[in-house]
């Protein structure tokens, strides 16, 4: 996405996301890409010079080589263990953008879960309202009558969606405010 840095009014927000002017994806793709492969290869060389065996010699020669040797293997391994750094870090960060991408994604869409779940669990339990307002009169029925326990077992399906509903709400509320 092409922008402009040029934002009216103080819009820090606008200004921060449209940074990059005129950047073409592909070609920053790339540079990024060599850079890790050439950083990657950079990185084995070393630790291969810096672990192999000294090259067989006299034994005069071979102290004197390693004395000399031994300052650039030093510069080596440091420089190994410096990219070995920067490889881990870059690992690290690449981790924080991950988790700053999924974590406002599952938030939103468990917000959305839970409110449509509670409106399928309010809609049951306005059918079941309706049915316990249409068998009222069954509440002066005598107990042991067909028509009293079906109004009591619509009574109870209601208060049980009834329950559900609201408390998928409050909690999609609740998620949402964290």
């Amino acid at each position: 996405m092409q922008g402009s840095a040029v934002a009216s009014g103080g819009d820090a927000g606008r200004r921060a996301a449209f940074r990059l002017e005129g950047m073409d994806r592909v070609r920053l793709g790339r540079a990024l890409g060599y850079g890790a492969r050439h950083a990657g290869k950079a990185l084995v060389n070393a630790v291969d010079a810096a672990t192999s065996p000294a090259p067989p010699g006299t034994a005069a020669a071979s102290t004197a080589a390693h004395s000399r040797a031994g300052e650039g293997t030093t510069r080596t391994a440091e420089r190994a263990a410096e990219i070995h750094r920067s490889v881990v870090g870059a690992g690290t960060q690449a981790r924080g953008i991950g988790k700053s991408f999924w974590t406002p994604l599952k938030t939103f869409s468990s917000v959305i879960w839970l409110q449509v779940t509670g409106t399928f669990f309010t809609v049951f339990a306005l059918l079941m309202g309706e049915g316990v307002w249409k068998l009222r009169g069954s509440f002066h029925a005598p107990v042991s009558s067909p028509e009293a326990h079906k109004v009591y077992f619509y009574l109870l399906v209601f208060m049980g969606f009834a329950y559900f509903a609201i408390s998928n709400f409050v909690r999609a509320s609740l998620r949402e405010h964290r």
